[in-house]
């Protein structure tokens, strides 16, 4: 029941209250008084009628968790999150719009945020910082909060300036971070393909040659360590092959060509013959095949029909379908037995007939 509005009934609202001062609004700024704060409380930092003062602390009050302070608690602890938005383009004949992917970064020490875009060579747009970090309030009608950890989640859109994000994934230390705060995290969102870097792709692919001369510069290379060699003492156990021994061998590796020379170390009454080389300088392949082929066996064409003519000179004819050689051989044995079998058989049957 309250109590009826007569004298020495109603309250007194000055009991208990420590401060009386006014804030202060106007400020003189070179001898011109102007309007500093609008948005100040009245008497005693008691709101208005109708003001909302925006909270100083947005998750985190004084008085509330750890006694350090959240630049100290938080120093240097960011979330990262992975985002995209979409982009309208009026006046271009190949797009309609744009996917621009960036990252949203959290600052946990004071919540603010910073909306980077990562540049791209000659992309044709300004490209870097979007938002530069500071504290971004929410969009309308709750304009006097700001964001806070809260408001962070996968897969979900958050409107920063009228310009709308989709968050679509976030690193593990913000995956963890959240979830520990009791936030439970949504699925990551696929991003959708951007269709003019997908053309310009296509492009580009399609002016590339079929075959294309992959040039090996070594010049560098050359310049940079030539006369560098490094030196490895080596030693091959020859043990099981008759009157094998083990053999002490020194490897050099020359870092201008990455060849590699080895050379046997002979000692005084060794019984060997010195040579001067145990493998000459070259390359040597990585992962050599079991067994290797000689020079010769293996060819990008084969030869077809060699022979040489006074008049003509010598002829060659290259197989473009690679048809198996022995197959080649095995008919051009068969074409030759019956060629010669059928001249014998003509002369035969010729001196045959003359003597009858």
């Amino acid at each position: 029941m309250a109590l009826p509005f007569l004298p020495g009934y109603s309250p007194n609202s000055r009991l208990g209250k420590e401060r009386f001062h006014k804030s202060q609004h106007f400020n003189y700024n070179n001898g011109v008084p102007l309007l500093v704060g609008s948005e100040k409380p009245g008497i005693g930092g008691e709101p208005l009628v109708g003001q909302k003062i925006k909270p100083k602390h947005s998750v985190y009050p004084k008085g509330q968790g750890s006694s350090m302070p959240s630049w100290v608690a938080f120093d240097k602890k960011t979330l990262c999150f992975e985002a995209y938005f979409q982009e309208n383009v009026t006046d271009a004949q190949n797009e309609t719009y744009r996917i621009r992917k960036c990252k949203i970064y959290f600052y946990l020490e004071d919540d603010t945020i910073q909306v980077v875009e990562p540049e791209f060579k000659n992309c044709g747009i300004p490209q870097g910082t979007l938002i530069c970090r500071h504290r971004i309030p929410l969009p309308p009608p709750n304009n006097n909060q700001f964001y806070n950890v809260y408001h962070f989640n996968l897969n979900q859109q958050m409107v920063l300036y009228s310009r709308t994000f989709t968050l679509t994934n976030c690193d593990p230390f913000t995956r963890n971070f959240l979830t520990r705060l009791g936030v439970i995290l949504n699925d990551p969102a696929p991003v959708p393909e951007d269709p003019y870097s997908s053309l310009r792709e296509q492009l580009d692919k399609n002016m590339n040659p079929l075959r294309p001369y992959e040039r090996c510069d070594t010049l560098k290379q050359f310049l940079d360590n030539d006369r560098k060699v490094l030196r490895f003492y080596c030693l091959w156990d020859d043990t099981e092959s008759v009157f094998g021994d083990p053999r002490e061998l020194v490897l050099y590796y020359f870092l201008a060509d990455d060849t590699i020379e080895i050379h046997e170390m002979f000692y005084p009454n060794s019984g060997r013959d010195a040579s001067p080389k145990f493998l000459r300088r070259g390359k040597l392949p990585k992962r050599p095949p079991a067994q290797m082929k000689q020079p010769g066996e293996i060819t990008e064409r084969t030869v077809l029909n060699v022979f040489a003519s006074k008049n003509q000179g010598e002829r060659y004819m290259l197989d473009n379908l690679q048809v198996c050689l022995c197959h080649i051989l095995d008919h051009w044995n068969i074409y030759c037995n019956v060629r010669w079998k059928n001249e014998y058989l003509f002369k035969l049957l010729t001196t045959q007939t003359c003597e009858t």
